[in-house]
């Protein structure tokens, strides 16, 4: 059957107009993330954490015992030494726990440093990475230690996705895109560093869906206060782009609970500014990285990280009252066994007969004055432990 020519001009008119409403919003989204940038380059030009365009970097510089070529060497072609001899134990979430109703502000560990907290109504998200912590060229160099516990898919849509600074292990294209997708409709808060908003918005987010934090500026959502504190780190994803845009620690403050959560950080005296500024913290996320044994290696502190004994000084700086460890076990990051983090972290928390609260990736718990935990990581408790968390209901 032949199609007649008003209906092809019918058809062809109606395709035109849709192409032109295309046009017509792909230009509207340039121009406003034009004037996106533009106002993004003049507060960073105002802000006194950058110099040329580039984040100040006032790192420590530790002497150190090992060569570069020795921990490339143990990093590239010793791994199987510093991986977990068997699969790790996770607690796989079942979608539906999180519709139970919550005393206190309820936190789940999604593994490495990503967070999913209920707090005041609300659902926030950390640093949320589901996959590799690398460029898709080096993923099977950083998969993951341990299955993720729940698909992004499954999760409840957050309230808000809160990212300390842009490196891929915290930052992940593929979680920004997934949420980009759905965050016109459920109007979900990108709260993110200084410049870091410029990654977003390549990756499809609407700039007035994001709020960049310069230090000590704030934010509300709700009856919560988001606060970008100081850290002291670096950023960068390509090598090209090294320190453009800035990274940060983070205070979330409630009606009756403050929590902190330290991103990436070598130890300094932020901590102690964060402390007298908003402390006692009801709980703090804060990371810890392998210690440099009887000074032999790399130390950590150089890649802008902590000790062990520095995530304890941390702890104290900022007068919290427990201390939950993060960036551990997930991934192979640097050239030492998975689980000696957690092992000199035990030895530093003996000092002061301080329980370390240590969930299994996947498992959720209230903060209340006492949390109790396993410590799970041990390898002669890894298979009953298996055996014991299977699905959380």
């Amino acid at each position: 059957m032949k199609m007649s020519n008003r209906v092809k001009t019918s058809l062809a008119f109606l395709f035109d107009s849709k192409a032109a409403r295309r046009r017509k919003k792909a230009q509207r989204r340039k121009q406003i993330r034009k004037a996106s940038e533009s106002i993004r380059m003049q507060r960073i030009a105002d802000s006194e954490q950058f110099r040329g365009g580039r984040v100040k970097v006032n790192m420590p510089s530790v002497p150190s015992t090992q060569s570069m070529s020795d921990i490339l060497w143990t990093f590239f072609f010793k791994r199987n030494a510093l991986k977990p001899q068997i699969e790790l134990p996770y607690q796989a979430i079942n979608p539906q726990c999180f519709e139970r109703p919550y005393k206190k502000p309820r936190v789940t560990w999604l593994g490495h440093s990503s967070l999913y907290i209920e707090i005041e109504n609300k659902r926030i998200l950390i640093d949320p990475v589901f996959d590799y912590a690398s460029p898709w060229v080096a993923k099977r160099l950083f998969a993951r230690n341990v299955k993720v516990p729940i698909k992004r898919e499954d999760l409840p849509i957050p309230d808000a996705i809160v990212i300390s600074h842009d490196h891929y292990d915290h930052l992940e294209e593929s979680t920004i895109r997934y949420y980009a997708n759905i965050a016109e409709q459920r109007q979900v808060r990108f709260i993110v560093p200084l410049a870091v908003g410029r990654h977003l918005e390549r990756w499809g987010v609407e700039p007035n869906q994001i709020e960049e934090l310069d230090w000590w500026q704030s934010t509300q959502l709700g009856r919560l206060t988001f606060t970008a504190t100081p850290a002291n780190h670096n950023s960068g994803r390509t090598g090209f782009d090294s320190n453009q845009t800035l990274w940060a620690s983070w205070v979330i403050k409630g009606t009756n609970d403050t929590l902190f959560y330290s991103g990436d950080s070598a130890y300094d005296a932020h901590f102690k500014q964060i402390g007298e500024r908003f402390g006692p913290f009801d709980l703090a996320f804060i990371e810890v990285a392998a210690n440099v044994k009887d000074g032999q290696g790399f130390p950590v502190e150089n890649w802008g990280h902590m000790q062990a004994k520095h995530t304890m000084q941390a702890f104290h700086d900022l007068g919290a009252k427990q201390l939950m460890p993060v960036h551990w076990s997930t991934y192979e990051l640097f050239s030492h066994r998975w689980d000696e983090p957690m092992i000199d972290l035990l030895e530093e928390t003996a000092k002061y007969a301080m329980p370390l609260v240590t969930p299994m990736i996947g498992q959720s718990f209230e903060i209340r004055e006492q949390i109790q935990t396993e410590q799970w990581w041990h390898m002669p408790m890894l298979e009953s432990v298996k055996a014991k968390f299977s699905y959380q209901s």
